[in-house]
């Protein structure tokens, strides 16, 4: 039978690795603090590079939460460097599985693997399984993205003629690519052109299946040693 992957990923993130150890230190009051913390920064987080209020407004929460960990981790007479580390352990944790919208049995499965307080793992699960949602609407709506392609159309076209000459006969190919903000772009792409673009794109699709195939050896010959 083959062994289950984390969706943590084959190896375990550095921000969650360090974590784990420094959060066996803590109290269940002290951490569970945190995570209440690590829920209101995805839920209150806002990315708009267009307006500046809502940048403003980030690093007023950045800087809230900061304060509330020096303070807390002061209570508790712990270092606060800890206090983040087990902040951004505790939000990667969530942050990749509502990413990769793992189910509510795996995200269990998979925290209970980290050897993480049994508490903890309890207020984790609690939070996925009732906030998760929320949590991803809001992670979405955080994401900067790029224009899509709404609309691709070309054509051949044929110069017959030219000034230089009257007979050309010479292919062009015309395209016209539309994306969701409403831009419309038009290009003329020679025949020489279009080849060289279908061999690249092939070139980097192969790329990507060796890379690929590569990784799973790598996997293979770690799991054999």
């Amino acid at each position: 039978m083959a062994e289950r992957i984390s969706y943590l990923g084959y190896n375990i993130p550095p921000e969650v690795k360090n974590m784990i150890p420094v959060v066996q230190k803590f109290e269940q009051s002290f951490y569970r603090d945190i995570l209440s913390m690590v829920a209101l920064y995805m839920k209150t987080k806002k990315i708009t590079l267009n307006k500046k209020e809502e940048n403003d407004r980030l690093e007023q929460i950045t800087d809230s939460i900061h304060n509330k960990l020096t303070i807390s981790a002061n209570d508790n007479k712990v270092d606060p460097n800890l206090s983040s580390i087990v902040f951004t352990g505790l939000y990667y944790i969530l942050k990749i599985a509502i990413k990769k919208k793992v189910n509510n049995q795996t995200f269990l499965a998979d925290i209970t693997d980290l050897k993480l307080p049994q508490p903890l793992i309890t207020d984790l699960s609690n939070i996925y399984n009732n906030q998760g949602k929320d949590l991803a609407e809001k992670s979405n709506n955080d994401k900067i993205l790029f224009p899509k392609l709404e609309t691709f159309k070309w054509r051949v076209d044929v110069i017959i003629s030219s000034s230089f000459t009257s007979r050309v006969l010479i292919p062009v190919i015309l395209m016209e690519m539309a994306d969701n903000n409403g831009k419309t772009r038009v290009f003329e792409v020679s025949v020489d052109t279009f080849h060289k673009l279908r061999y690249n794109v092939a070139k980097v699709l192969k790329d990507l299946e060796d890379l690929e195939q590569n990784q799973i050896i790598s996997k293979l010959e770690n799991k054999l040693n």
